[in-house]
């Protein structure tokens, strides 16, 4: 199995050959494509928000900054800086997190996710990504054929910790910065358990590293499949047997493409 391109889990396939790819991702790539998920219409919708909030001006986003407390809000253009090598590489991306454990606390979000049907479409969003990683989890358990619900019990609804949406813009590159070093997201690996990645517009960027080669990959950016990833605690729990692996969002090549915004949504569990 090849970062070159990664492999597909076709949630309406045959288990058995669910349970067999995913077996090989665990120790090779650890990214994948989940096609088939049922999400398509509410990613639309989210992503048609995400839009709604991120084109707002400056002075208004910043009203809801991130509450290092709770970890919700808004983060402005060079706030994080994911690649730990490197302090002076900012990233060139702006987010909105919003955390599981402050959906009761609508009041404190902008206006555009507090309204009603946007908050249910936020709630319900929520759910089914949650929904689909316990199915994943499910089959992992069965993989290493523990109890089939070991990992679920661990990551329960309500006692979950981290668990997240990142709602992110990489705005255009203008001609000045695309003469410095710059990058959208610096490589980083994730500290969670999964992470479930929903692309739009095709537009590219994501690269993954694989280790054995010390090389970097393009991921296909493909509106109709979610990009999944292991994150650290279970290359922990495994000890080493299922990859976490290091990415990035760099520049795309194409001038035209480097002129355009990258929207994406993550959800970390």
């Amino acid at each position: 199995m090849s970062f070159t391109s990664l492999p597909v889990i076709d949630l309406k396939s045959n288990p058995d050959d669910i349970r067999q790819t995913l077996l090989l991702i665990c120790s090779t790539t650890g990214f994948f494509y989940v096609s088939n998920h049922g999400l398509d219409s509410l990613q639309s919708q989210m992503f048609s928000m995400a839009k709604e909030f991120f084109y707002l001006p400056l002075n208004e986003k910043q009203l809801y900054s991130l509450n290092t407390t709770s970890y919700q809000g808004y983060l402005r253009i060079g706030r994080e800086n994911l690649d730990s090598t490197n302090s002076k590489l900012m990233d060139e991306k702006e987010a909105f997190l919003i955390p599981q454990s402050d959906l009761n606390k609508k009041q404190q979000l902008p206006n555009i996710f507090s309204h009603e049907e946007n908050f249910k479409l936020i709630e319900q969003f929520f759910q089914q990504c949650y929904d689909l990683c316990m199915h994943l989890f499910e089959y992992l358990a069965e993989i290493f054929q523990i109890d089939r619900d070991y990992f679920t019990s661990r990551h329960k609804w309500d006692k979950a910790l981290g668990v997240a949406l990142k709602l992110l813009h990489y705005p255009p590159i203008n001609q000045i910065e695309q003469n410095i070093n710059v990058i959208r997201a610096g490589a980083h690996s994730d500290y969670g358990s999964l992470t479930l990645l929903f692309q739009h517009d095709n537009k590219c960027g994501l690269e993954v590293f694989d280790r054995l080669t010390n090389c970097w990959y393009p991921v296909e950016a493909r509106d109709d499949m979610i990009v999944v990833n292991f994150g650290d605690v279970f290359e922990y729990w495994s000890k080493g047997m299922i990859k976490s692996t290091i990415h990035r969002v760099i520049l795309p090549n194409n001038i035209n493409e480097q002129n355009h915004s990258r929207f994406s949504i993550a959800f970390f569990l």
